[in-house]
């Protein structure tokens, strides 16, 4: 049966340098590959220590953001691992190559490389809505939130996984693998419609979602006077979590955001030039995301713990000497005794 591009063991020399063979050995994309490996190698670990540390920390008063939290760093982790992967081989096969077709990737490492990659990485995407999601229902639903409500994360972390699942399969769904690729981090050229979709998708969805993010910033509940000690505990706790989550949403959103605006740039205007694929390599922002994530969420953790703690102090510090004193202690007896 007839296919469109030859397979690899049918490719002349000539027929691979035109299709852009010689790139993987340009010094420019080899730099980019460099510095992405780089960065992604200090990202998995200071995820890694962060998840060591803090998977079972109380930073996130609400199981259901604890729960889409460390969904989205456990995704951020498996971009990392999987782009180093990647990178170390790319760098090791543009030095060690034979014949220039060989840098060339085969059609199974090819197809093992880029589907998971864009799965997690479509996936931290949508698990960062469903964080958003959540924040909104626990603004709306406030008064009854802390009580119920419980399975809530695990149902939008299910529904992440659906949706990339599905955006998975439409964007592959027919494809041969059989084309030249370079890099694993490429959508297939057979795929252009369909990768210039997903990017304009993508594009809507994170724009919408940042929208989102700075609206419930500025959505703040009413503080009741007379609301118990233990509710005015829960609502700082879930206005500091608030805090951290609108930073790193914002980061996560405006950073696809942009490195999507790139990626259609050049797909459109320079998907001729050469050294494109160098181009998106530098443009990653999401890469660089994923290295801030584990060293802002650890530096924060550190001022909520002095936080809590002078927080808890004030509220429970009654004084219990002269006139104060007094009534203090008559109030607390009239409140047992009554």
């Amino acid at each position: 049966m007839a296919t469109t591009e030859p397979m690899q063991q049918d490719r002349t020399e000539q027929y691979c340098v035109e299709h852009g063979a010689l790139t993987a050995i340009n010094n420019y994309y080899r730099l980019a590959e460099f510095v992405s490996l780089s960065v992604s190698t200090l990202s998995a670990v200071n995820m890694l220590y962060f998840l060591y540390r803090h998977h079972t920390s109380s930073l996130f008063f609400h199981n259901n953001l604890r729960v889409l939290f460390f969904s989205l760093s456990i995704c951020c982790l498996a971009y990392d691992v999987m782009n180093m992967g990647i990178k170390v081989h790319h760098l090791t096969l543009s030095y060690v190559y034979k014949t220039t077709c060989e840098l060339f990737l085969p059609k199974v490492l090819y197809m093992t490389m880029c589907i998971p990659i864009y799965f997690v990485w479509i996936g931290a995407q949508f698990v960062l809505v469903s964080i958003v999601i959540e924040r909104w229902i626990a603004v709306i639903f406030r008064r009854s939130y802390e009580t119920g409500y419980k399975k809530v994360g695990p149902a939008l972390v299910l529904a992440a996984v659906l949706i990339t699942s599905s955006v998975i399969v439409l964007l592959y769904y027919g494809e041969t693998f059989e084309g030249p690729q370079i890099n694993a981090r490429l959508i297939p050229s057979t795929r252009y419609l369909q990768g210039n979709v997903l990017i304009i998708s993508l594009l809507v969805t994170n724009f919408s979602g940042l929208v989102l993010t700075v609206a419930l910033r500025l959505v703040r509940p009413r503080w009741q006077i007379r609301m118990p000690l233990s509710s005015k505990f829960q609502s700082k706790e879930n206005r500091i979590a608030s805090n951290l989550i609108f930073w790193i949403s914002t980061m996560q959103f405006a950073s696809i955001f942009f490195t999507q605006i790139g990626s259609l740039y050049i797909r459109l205007y320079h998907s001729k030039d050469p050294l494109s694929p160098a181009y998106k390599e530098s443009i990653d922002l999401f890469n660089y995301y994923t290295l801030a994530l584990p060293v802002l969420s650890t530096l924060y953790l550190v001022k909520v713990k002095k936080r809590r703690i002078k927080d808890i102090t004030n509220s429970v510090n009654m004084r219990a000497s002269g006139d104060d004193g007094w009534t203090n202690y008559y109030l607390l007896i009239q409140k047992q005794w009554m």
